[in-house]
């Protein structure tokens, strides 16, 4: 506030605006508040027409035309010189004046349709429309890929996405699916948009269009049709001559792709063979959540809980609230080289990091926000800068989660409309057999028990009750395990996870980061981590109150010699001679006296937590690490119910 600054403080931020600096306090108080409002209602213009122009990313006769949105922010003489520019009469005041330009602007938009251009709507009220819009608008799959959303039905139902193979295209590159999405996001610059481009062949195969559409991510945008040409080649050059001047990057060499400051990449696809050659699918793709349990031959526990973790839905609706945009990339067309590509941005920003180089760091987050798409809406991109570790490491947890729905969506790909019954067909896919534990057994007294002991005073904002429990037996991990399943030092440990990344994990087992995840985002370096806190692996489930349900596993993990630290250590997977696992040392834990050996020698560490302070270590809590998934076996798998207090 201007009048908490002294006199001289007040009077270099006059200077600096080449203001009067002669006067009492008050009076320079007053007259520094007035320039910064006056700063802001321009800062707040600017940003407005910064909504148009990335709204407007197309031919220039469509940058000519203004969004209704910036039309209410303009004062009188702005809409008469906006009215001018249409063509339209300039009397009358504001009130008219905008009434006048805003029916132009709605006519523009029904013209588009026939024409092929639309006016993009930027203002709240518009975007809050759109997204809402969105939610039941339906996009249309016939072969490779899906016809963009906003195609008009009469197109819609007469045309698909162009694919053609090398056999029959010598002068373009490998079977192509001319479909592509782009992404162009500068910190620096505030921009963050998308570049939409299809060739649409007739299902007759006697015409084909081009079809654009481009806007700020997280709205409608504008698009453009061309055509019909009789000819497909016509078509092609069109869309590649566009993708060469969006990019600087060749059609026929997308694969090995260059990003260019200040352009749009490409986001690849994944266009795997996919059974369903013809149907209609929504942007969220449908899954066996809209198969009723009870219909399933499974036993009704297993199908509830297959029907959870196997809905793609709720994978998108997860990852939407951790700011990932699944409408420009769905999660069903994720593919590997984009996770590898978001975690070697994320190591290069782990990397920079510590050499507090704002600049590079903005360039970073931008690279990382064009290869994996967020929905920041009209937010200034300065906030979402990668430059500290906690920001780092909720971006890798994002990364991996992508990799556990890409994994997901493959075994989920099939429609399930083509199935008698779906959950069972999923379940098989898991490879994973879930036995129901009876509630009255002394297996779920014991789970129970370990549960209820090993929740933390620090989680006190939570409660939790086992909804369901699993005997697990996941296909060769026995084997893998065997060579350790007399070793010493076994435990019956936590582990946590996204409700997202269940099919991928009970499908392919836990897993190690991949060599291109940066080291820093793991405190013991790349491995599996488990706890013997209950709390502390439920955290990681990223429960809450709109979305309570929440899944861990029980593993029984071989240790071994564990090599204890008491405080980070990125290089801890180089384990010293003879140790086989780390153990971060924290500062309470369960009561060892209270621990319970089962038949087979694993330890159970359900006793109450006990202080252990005179550690001296940074860890609350006790953290184990392995290095080799071959010393993990599953056990239980624990559905549970979060309540929350708060």
């Amino acid at each position: 506030m201007a009048n908490k600054l002294k006199v001289d403080e007040l009077r270099g931020k006059l200077a600096e605006r080449g203001l009067s600096t002669t006067g009492l306090k008050s009076v320079l108080v007053e007259r520094l508040e007035e320039a910064i409002a006056e700063d802001a209602k321009k800062d707040e213009s600017k940003r407005k027409r910064k909504r148009a122009v990335d709204s407007s990313d197309g031919d220039d006769e469509s940058n000519k035309l203004i969004a209704i949105g910036e039309l209410r922010a303009m004062n009188v003489k702005e809409l008469r010189e906006e009215a001018s520019k249409r063509g339209l009469a300039t009397t009358g005041t504001k009130k008219v004046l905008l009434e006048r330009l805003c029916n132009d602007a709605n006519n523009d938009s029904s013209a588009s349709v026939k024409s092929g251009t639309d006016g993009a709507e930027d203002d709240d009220d518009g975007f809050e429309e759109e997204k809402k819009e969105e939610k039941i608008v339906t996009a249309t799959k016939k072969g490779a890929a899906v016809l963009d959303q906003w195609i008009p039905d009469n197109i819609k139902s007469q045309y698909h996405v162009l694919q053609r193979a090398s056999s029959l295209l010598s002068s373009y590159c490998g079977d192509d699916v001319y479909d592509a999405m782009l992404n162009q996001t500068n910190v620096r610059d505030n921009n963050n948009k998308f570049f939409v481009l299809q060739v649409l062949e007739s299902d007759n195969q006697k015409t084909y269009m081009v079809y654009f559409r481009w806007g700020r991510v997280g709205v409608k945008g504008q698009s453009k049709l061309e055509g019909p040409f009789h000819t497909w080649d016509r078509a092609i050059d069109i869309f590649s001559n566009k993708f060469l001047d969006k990019t600087r990057n060749n059609w026929s060499d997308r694969k090995e792709f260059i990003p260019h400051p200040k352009l749009y990449t490409w986001l690849e696809m994944d266009y795997g063979k996919d059974d369903n050659e013809s149907a209609v699918v929504n942007d969220v793709p449908k899954s066996s959540s809209e198969v009723k349990p009870e219909e399933s031959k499974l036993d009704p526990q297993v199908a509830k809980f297959i029907s959870l973790i196997c809905n793609v839905s709720m994978m998108a609706q997860h990852m939407m609230e951790i700011g990932y945009n699944a409408n420009k990339l769905p999660l069903g067309k994720l593919s590997k080289s984009t996770i590898t590509k978001g975690y070697e941005v994320l190591k290069r920003i782990s990397e920079v990091m510590g050499r507090f180089d704002r600049a590079r760091l903005e360039e970073l987050s931008g690279e990382f926000y064009t290869v994996i798409p967020h929905d920041f809406g009209f937010k200034k991109m300065s906030q979402f800068v990668i430059d500290t570790p906690q920001k780092l490491k909720q971006k890798i947890e994002m990364v991996e989660a992508l990799g556990e729905i890409e994994l997901a969506t493959k075994l989920l790909s099939i429609d399930p409309g083509l199935m008698d019954d779906p959950l069972y067909y999923h379940y098989q896919q898991l490879n994973c057999g879930l036995t129901p534990v009876g509630a009255d057994s002394e297996e779920f007294s014991m789970v129970a028990n370990y549960m209820e002991n090993t929740h933390a005073k620090t989680h006190s904002g939570y409660t939790v009750e086992i909804a369901q429990l699993f005997r697990a037996s996941r296909a060769g991990e026995v084997d893998r395990f065997q060579q350790f399943s007399s070793s010493k030092n076994r435990m019956l440990l936590w582990h946590g996870s996204r409700l997202t990344n269940w099919a991928g994990i009970l499908s392919q087992g836990l897993r190690i980061a991949p060599p291109e995840a940066p080291v820093t985002g793991y405190m013991f370096g790349k491995g599996v981590y488990f706890a013997d806190m209950f709390s502390k692996s439920a955290n990681y489930c990223y429960a809450n109150s709109g979305a309570n349900d929440g899944v861990l596993l029980l593993c029984e993990v071989a240790l071994g010699d564990m090599n204890e630290l008491l405080n980070s250590d990125y290089n801890a997977d180089k384990l010293p001679p003879g140790k086989l696992s780390t153990k971060g040392v924290g500062r309470t834990a369960p009561n060892p006296s209270e621990a319970k050996t089962l038949e087979d020698g694993v330890v159970v560490p359900l006793g109450k937590p006990v202080d252990h302070s005179s550690s001296k270590g940074a860890l609350l809590y006790n953290e184990y690490i392995v290095y080799n998934t071959e010393q993990i076996k599953m056990r239980y798998v624990i559905q549970v119910k979060f309540n929350y207090k708060y």
